[in-house]
């Protein structure tokens, strides 16, 4: 199927009228406004248009963001529709991204994202090869979306450099060494939950793991009260070990519960 998926820049008004009604179908919440994507696209932003026979099925949308002295692609939106998602379209949509930002002279390209879904850090870690050193707690406000709603919305920061990459063959050594920073355990509910975490502990290994849930959503569904304590041990667990430096760097599938961060010293990185 992907090999029949053509990706292309949007930029016409029907275009962009296609694009909010796939983006309200995706997240069941007001779509962007044309008069922004349109605004964005004309001052030096990227959106993309995923199509599998004439149809608009995945997008992703991003504008110019500059901070602490360095302009970069902000990618603030990725989209598939659901019945085509687990096919590799997100990360096609990625890669056109990159390779236009690189075109454009950008050194990097950043997005942020709910440390809790598995599903978007296997995208970001495991097959694109970003990395993540920063937490931010509650970083949209309260949130209505299906995705979203019920818990605070803290995302952590995705950097993925666009003319570098990392020590690759270091973390995957580094990867295998890895132990958990926490353990976890599965409720009599079949639920995974994480055992208490001590911030105040000085972690010095070169790298480390944390698990969290494949099906964040699930979870959330099943146990609300639960899905509340993985957020707030979460942002506990990631904002102690990035202040301490380290980063995320890969995602490593685990049982039928969880996957895991692989962490490892920013001091190791080619950062």
């Amino acid at each position: 199927m992907l090999q029949q998926v053509e990706v292309k820049e949007l930029t016409t008004a029907e275009q962009l009228q296609q694009l909010q009604v796939l983006d309200k179908e995706i997240w069941e919440a007001d779509a962007l406004p044309t008069h922004q994507t349109l605004g964005a696209i004309r001052n030096g932003g990227i959106l993309l248009g995923a199509y599998y026979q004439g149809e608009l099925v995945g997008f992703s949308y991003s504008f110019i963001g500059f901070k602490d002295g360095q302009m970069y692609v902000n990618s603030h939106k990725l989209g598939v529709k659901q019945v085509y998602r687990e096919h590799g379209i997100g990360e096609l949509l990625k890669h056109q991204q990159k390779q236009i930002a690189k075109d454009r002279g950008y050194d990097e390209i950043r997005w942020v994202f709910d440390p809790l879904e598995s599903t978007n850090a296997t995208l970001g870690f495991a097959k694109l090869g970003a990395i993540s050193q920063t937490y931010v707690n509650d970083y949209y406000g309260q949130l209505d979306d299906y995705f979203n709603s019920g818990l605070p919305s803290d995302r952590i920061v995705a950097e993925w450099w666009v003319q570098r990459s990392h020590a690759d063959d270091v973390i995957e050594e580094l990867a295998e060494e890895a132990k958990p920073v926490v353990s976890w355990q599965v409720t009599a509910a079949g639920l995974p939950a994480l055992a208490s975490f001590d911030a105040e502990q000085a972690y010095t290994q070169d790298a480390y793991t944390v698990a969290i849930p494949q099906y964040f959503q699930k979870l959330k569904v099943e146990s609300p009260q639960l899905a509340e304590d993985w957020r707030y041990k979460m942002r506990t667990i990631l904002s102690t070990l990035f202040a301490q430096g380290y980063a995320i760097v890969d995602v490593i599938r685990g049982t039928e519960h969880v996957n895991h961060y692989v962490l490892v010293k920013r001091a190791i990185l080619a950062l």
